[in-house]
């Protein structure tokens, strides 16, 4: 359960993912990342993952995940071999984990966050 603050637009706002596509977010597309990715990739709410595993957990997640992609367009071929190196060990040492649903979790993420930009120059 979500706890609620004294703050009127948190206390009259609904629990679950509230701050969702919100107009007024402070950080802009790391805190779509936060709210959207987070849920999307662990299979978890943001106040199940901080239940089980800490309220930090989630803020490192969307962190590592900004950065991976950053890492991905800088420097693809290394991406690519720690990819390829990733499903072998998911393959051997995590068999609970399907890495195949990491292409529908793409899919989603690729979803709920489109992006308009297609050009690496900077504005």
């Amino acid at each position: 359960m979500n706890e609620i603050s004294d703050v009127p637009e948190e206390r009259d706002a609904p629990l679950h993912h509230w701050r969702d596509f919100l107009p007024n977010r402070q950080d802009g597309l790391p805190d779509d990342i936060y709210w959207q990715v987070v849920p999307t990739w662990c299979g978890e709410s943001h106040d199940d993952l901080a239940e089980r595993l800490g309220e930090e957990y989630a803020c490192g997640f969307a962190y590592g995940f900004e950065r991976g992609v950053i890492m991905a367009m800088l420097r693809p071929e290394w991406a690519q071999g720690l990819y390829l190196a990733l499903l072998e060990h998911y393959a051997t040492a995590h068999t609970e984990e399907d890495p195949t649903s990491w292409e529908r979790q793409a899919d989603e993420t690729a979803k709920v966050n489109p992006i308009q930009r297609t050009s690496l120059e900077i504005m």
